[in-house]
């Protein structure tokens, strides 16, 4: 493999552990990112042809507010991962105490993660009962999101980690 295409040092696993895993994090975050934005766009896609009573379903409210609570969640977990790269880029910026020295490579990846299962959930819920059938790719992407959601330590043991930053102390090993 060129060695330009490689991710972190030849011969090392990328998620190994250490400053490695936490440049890839933000990576992970950004393709489940590309998840919840591809539920998002089917969703809004299909509400602008669907039609129910008389009009496109995307001008009923409560299509709008689930599009909108979509958007924003997408939005924040975009943010967070820029936020989580930049900071990786910059380590200087939490020596100097100008950015808060918590695991925000960790924030992103949990945050989008839950965010992006929620996105697709209804995301879903926009497509109706077709939300779920196993032609429509909606199925596809709620499954996919419950993959990133339980994916490693996305849901509890990663938390411990930003618990520890907050805190300020570190739990101990585990025993082997």
């Amino acid at each position: 493999m060129p060695a330009d295409r490689l991710l972190g040092k030849e011969g090392v696993s990328p998620f190994a552990g250490g400053e490695e895993t936490a440049r890839c994090e933000p990576v992970m975050a950004a393709i489940n990112l590309g998840l919840g934005r591809a539920a998002f766009d089917a969703a809004v896609d299909y509400s602008k042809i669907r039609r129910q009573g008389g009009r496109n379903i995307i001008e009923h409210q409560a299509i709008g507010t689930k599009l909108a609570d979509c958007t924003i969640k997408l939005e924040l977990a975009r943010g967070m991962i820029w936020k989580a790269a930049w900071l990786l880029d910059h380590p200087e910026a939490v020596a100097d105490r100008s950015a808060p020295g918590l695991p925000f490579h960790v924030i992103a990846r949990v945050y989008t993660a839950e965010a992006v299962n929620e996105v697709a959930l209804l995301a879903a819920e926009c497509f109706g009962a077709m939300g779920v059938m196993r032609d429509m790719p909606l199925q596809k992407y709620v499954h996919d999101s419950m993959v990133f959601l339980h994916a490693d330590d996305a849901d509890g043991a990663a938390k411990l980690a930003v618990a520890e930053a907050v805190a300020g102390y570190q739990r101990p090993a585990a025993a082997a």
